[in-house]
Formats: C-alpha cells, structure tokens, sequence
C-alpha cells in the first residue's frame, strides 16, 4: 500500500507564528538564515531524486545523475544523504504519513464504515498505479525496514486509525462486536497488505483491482451479522397444469 511521495495527503500543516513580543519559553527558536537555506537545499535535492526515481527508476539512477539534475556537487549530496537509499528510506516515511492521511480523511466522511474502507483501499490502489515502479521500491524498503528495526513496523502505523474507524463502526452497529476492533483491525490490514506482498512478488499482479477486491473480503468478515443487503426472495411460480382436451 503506497502512494507516490508528491501525492501527500493535503493536510496543511499549522506553523505556531511568533508573538509581538517574541516566542514564549517553551516555544523553539526559529532557524536562522544559513539553517533554512541548508533546509531548502536538502528539499531541493530529495525532490530532484525522488523525480528521477519516478521516471527512470531506483536502481537505473546513480547520485552523480541526482547530483548533475539538482547542479550541486556529489560531495553536497553526500552532506545531506548517506547515499541514495537513505533518500528512498526517506520516501517511506512519507508513505506511511500519506496512509495515515488517507485513513484520516475518510474518518471525517460523513459516510458508513464500509465506504470509508472501499475508499481507502481505492485511493491506495489509484496511488500505486500512479508511480508503479517506484512504488515497488519503497514498499519493498518499507518490509526491509521492519527487520532491520530501523524504524517501526510501517503496518503498525495504520493499525491506530484502521481502529478507530471500525470502533465507529462497531458503535453504528455496523462491524461486528464479538471481538475488538484492534483486533479487526488487524485482520483488514493483514489481508489488504497480502495484495501488495503478491505484488512485489510478481509485478504483473492487478494490485490495483485485488487491493479493492480485498476490503470487500474483509468487510464481508467484519460486518456485524444483521448488517448486510437480502436478497429478495425468489418465489417459485406455480406450474400450470396442461389443459385437458376434449375428446
């Protein structure tokens, strides 16, 4: 589950402006001139590669590459990243981020739990058939990272709000209350990210269709039991009798 690293949730971020009277106690001092032009600089580069990544691929793309598009010096791109793979782990952050967002957007829908999780899983589709290629690589740094215990599990970062939106659920009386949504959440994520670990394994996998095809099987299994669409009853029509003929 991913989305390309300039497709960030719109979520504008809240900048605490400084008082007529200069920034309290306990407020960090802004950065100074030299500081944000270091920030702009790193900015500039990380959105150079990210770019480049995207249209000719990870691998294919090597820092002097990077260095000559954003016109630094190899030496000023490895003051800022360790090497080009740093750059990536840093687009995996991003990612999580972005999936917190879209869960994050659908809870402020005013809408029931299974289109919220329908939405969810399209918009994460729709994501990765953006940047298809350069998706592969960030998902696959995202699993790496899990083992290297650089980072924390990236599927337990959207366990929280997965949560927090089947809670609702369950207090709607539309997700089933025999077990916590913790662990429904759980379940969901476990079966969304299976379309994904098919993905990575086969590249020609439909991820973007079995990753919706997946959140109606989970729903199917989280709903609660007198939450579902009937069918209309088929009645059998009477067969008539053939008509005797006179003789």
């Amino acid at each position: 589950m991913m989305t390309s690293p300039d497709k960030r949730a719109e979520r504008p971020l809240q900048s605490q402006a400084a008082t007529a009277t200069g920034p309290g106690p306990d407020s960090a001092p802004s950065p100074g001139r030299r500081e944000r032009r270091k920030q702009a600089l790193r900015q500039h580069i990380f959105d150079v590669a990210t770019k480049m990544f995207r249209d000719r691929g990870f691998q294919a793309t090597t820092v002097e590459q990077i260095s000559e598009a954003a016109d630094i010096a190899p030496a000023t791109f490895f003051n800022h990243f360790q090497n080009k793979r740093a750059v990536l782990f840093e687009m995996t952050n991003m990612v999580v981020i972005h999936l917190q967002g879209l869960l994050d957007q659908e809870l402020e829908r005013k809408t029931d739990t299974r289109s919220r999780l329908l939405g969810f899983a399209r918009a994460a589709g729709a994501d990765i058939g953006e940047a298809h290629e350069i998706a592969r690589d960030v998902v696959l740094t995202m699993v790496r990272s899990e083992t290297d215990g650089a980072e924390p599990p990236y599927l337990l970062r959207v366990h929280q709000p997965f949560a927090e939106m089947l809670r609702e659920g369950q207090k709607c009386g539309e997700v089933r209350d025999d077990m916590s949504a913790d662990f429904l959440a759980e379940m969901v994520v476990g079966m969304l990210n299976a379309t994904v670990t098919a993905w990575l394994s086969d590249p020609g996998y439909p991820v973007e269709k079995q990753i919706v095809q997946a959140a109606e099987f989970g729903w199917e299994a989280i709903r609660a039991p007198d939450h579902s669409v009937s069918e209309p009853r088929r009645t059998k029509k009477k067969q008539k009798s053939p008509k005797r003929q006179k003789s």
